[in-house]
């Protein structure tokens, strides 16, 4: 997308925050179920006429949306949608009447497989003005200065590591280039500059973190940090809250373009961005009490709708879900991180993402870590940091031996050389294996 189309869609976002997501943010229950179905219904009747593969699969269930769709329940009608059947159908679910005007967004999953989905233009639309909104609960003004970690890869040699917009005022940084080397670079460039607000990955924005404590570089003047297109974990929200001293405004998405949570001023969880999607919150036996699979219908995307899509994302609820800020929409307590984030052991079995992160937070020097597992019974522990002497690297090949078991080949790259993708985002957890 060019910069004056998205100048353009972001201003009509800004117009829907004033005109109408103001509002719907205090509506009661029924009010905003009533809209949700509204849309659902219009949205399930366009998929019927106009898209082969909801054509076929409605009529093999024998699902008439026009005559079967008459409250949000029966949606469950309708067979719950996995990432493998949209991605074995890609072309078979996008609506040929907006594949001309509609956005392309890649995403590839911890297995590597690329999916392509298409957006109208209308749902970026919304898309922007929930944006807006979650900038607003951080005390967001039009043109405070803001720095990014995102958004931004130099295209040749004579880029530098960060480009300014002046219409937005502003500053993008690559998330590419920070590493422990750069990252003093990029902290003196923005404490120079005085931004109101930093944004980025998680991830990038805890190693900028680390190393501003350990340069002793404070940045006055922050009002907030928003983050999004990661898991927060809560080790990276203590340190980048603690050192940058202001509070973390968590943003929940997915490139498929589903469902929104937004963390608020209140800080007591994350709301479900109600006129955005649908979201349905599912029971699992293989989840904890409290945990629950997360599937969900946009409302607005007639380009290329995923209905009842399992997003492969974990929520934890509490008793409580009511935030005290008093908007209406309704708050989960946080994201647990994907269901399927786990590498094999050298027997087959599934190692979790949480063992391994805890595992990683007693290493203080190591600022930044990924997993990669392409082979059975071998596995890749990338690491960046300070002070990794041969007695760390023992200690770490001991305690992943420890995990995967015995027979596992463990492979330790100090390189810092991470694998990347999505402008910079670096998962720490990438399984490759079918």
């Amino acid at each position: 997308m060019n910069l004056l189309k998205d100048l353009l869609l972001t201003y009509k976002g800004i117009r829907f925050y004033d005109d109408t997501l103001k509002k719907t943010q205090y509506l009661d229950k029924e009010s905003i179920r009533k809209l949700q179905f509204e849309k659902i219904k219009i949205l399930l009747v366009k998929s019927f006429n106009e898209i082969k593969f909801y054509r076929d699969l409605f009529q093999s269930i024998g699902f008439d949306p026009n005559s079967d769709f008459n409250s949000l329940d029966d949606l469950e009608k309708i067979p719950i949608l996995t990432k493998e059947t949209a991605r074995e159908n890609q072309s078979n679910l996008i609506n040929p009447n907006y594949s001309d005007t509609s956005l392309e967004f890649r995403t590839s999953g911890t297995t590597g497989d690329k999916f392509v989905s298409y957006v109208s233009e209308n749902q970026w639309i919304v898309e922007q003005g929930i944006v807006w909104r979650h900038w607003k609960w951080a005390g967001y003004k039009f043109r405070d200065k803001m720095a990014i970690i995102r958004s931004y890869v130099p295209e040749g040699e004579d880029e530098g590591l960060w480009k300014y917009e002046r219409m937005r005022n502003f500053l993008f940084f690559s998330a590419y280039h920070l590493n422990a080397k750069n990252s003093k670079i990029y902290l003196d460039k923005i404490k120079d500059w005085k931004p109101k607000f930093l944004r980025g990955y998680p991830s990038s924005l805890y190693i900028l973190a680390k190393m501003a404590e350990k340069y002793e570089i404070k940045l006055d003047g922050l009002k907030g940090i928003l983050t999004a297109s990661e898991t927060l974990l809560p080790h990276y929200r203590e340190k980048i809250e603690s050192v940058f001293g202001t509070k973390v405004f968590d943003w929940y998405g997915q490139a498929e373009a589903t469902i929104v949570f937004t963390e608020c001023e209140a800080h007591e969880g994350m709301h479900i961005n109600s006129e955005y999607g649908y979201c349905e919150l599912i029971e699992d036996s293989s989840l904890d009490k409290g945990e629950y699979k997360i599937v969900a219908t946009n409302l607005n995307n007639y380009a290329m709708p995923l209905i009842r899509y399992d997003t492969g994302d974990v929520a934890v609820v509490e008793d409580q879900n009511k935030c005290s800020c008093g908007r209406t929409l309704p708050l989960i307590k946080s994201i647990k991180g994907r269901s399927d984030d786990f590498l094999f052991g050298d027997d087959g079995r599934e190692i979790p993402s949480v063992n391994l992160y805890t595992m990683m937070y007693k290493f203080d020097g190591i600022v930044s870590f990924q997993f990669v597992q392409e082979k059975e019974q071998e596995v890749i522990l990338k690491i960046e940091g300070t002070n990794i002497t041969d007695e760390v690297l023992d200690t770490l090949r001991n305690k992943m031996l420890k995990r995967f078991g015995k027979d596992m080949k463990i492979n330790i790259d100090t390189s810092g050389d991470f694998i990347l993708s999505g402008e910079g985002k670096k998962n720490p957890i990438i399984n490759r294996l079918n």
